[in-house]
């Protein structure tokens, strides 16, 4: 219920900020920043970047706000416009030049996770995040989507211009050797994903 209610709270701001509402804008800013901010930070560590790549993304919907469409999802509108920046961004910045950089998706968290603290639960996050690394770019992405930020396949598939049955293949491939780690603790497995961001 509390997910509906954010939805529809969501959405009222979303088009208060279409109709030139400035308060409104500034909520969502204010909401969907660390969001924003966290998923950026997957692709690149230059956090200055990110923070100019979402600063540019708010800039350019105020700008053209009279002409944004409506969208049900304003979490997964802003995560798709960012991914579609940063790339843009990244790919004309210096690190194109640099033959070291590597341009996609890291699962790796910034700072290891707290949360993660009873020994079983150590163990098992260990193998999982062997495991995870070993998972292409992709894989590591839609996981974290689907784990993380609680998007499903279509969402998911919006987000990275994939098809539906990619985003279901990339899942489910992911998914299957995650498990493989432990199967006897596999009803652990959808609670301890997102600790591993």
């Amino acid at each position: 219920m509390a997910s509906v209610n954010l939805l529809d709270e969501n959405l009222l701001l979303w088009n208060e900020f279409r109709n030139g509402n400035a308060d409104a804008f500034g909520e969502l800013m204010r909401t969907h920043y660390p969001d924003l901010f966290n998923y950026g930070t997957r692709f690149t560590k230059d956090t200055e970047l990110v923070k100019d790549c979402i600063q540019d993304l708010f800039l350019a919907l105020w700008v053209n706000r009279l002409t944004i469409s409506e969208t049900s999802f304003v979490k997964y509108y802003l995560l798709k416009a960012l991914r579609h920046s940063l790339t843009k961004a990244i790919n004309r910045s210096r690190h194109r030049a640099d033959p070291h950089f590597e341009y996609g998706f890291n699962s790796t968290p910034p700072v290891e996770n707290s949360l993660i603290r009873e020994e079983y639960l150590i163990d098992l996050a260990r193998k999982m995040r062997k495991v995870l690394a070993g998972l292409s770019r992709r894989q590591q992405e839609v996981i974290y989507l689907r784990f993380y930020m609680d998007a499903d396949t279509d969402e998911i598939a919006e987000i990275m211009s994939l098809s539906r049955q990619s985003v279901y293949n990339l899942l489910h491939d992911s998914l299957r050797r995650l498990r493989k780690v432990s199967p006897k603790k596999a009803f652990w497995f959808p609670h301890l994903l997102p600790l591993l961001f």
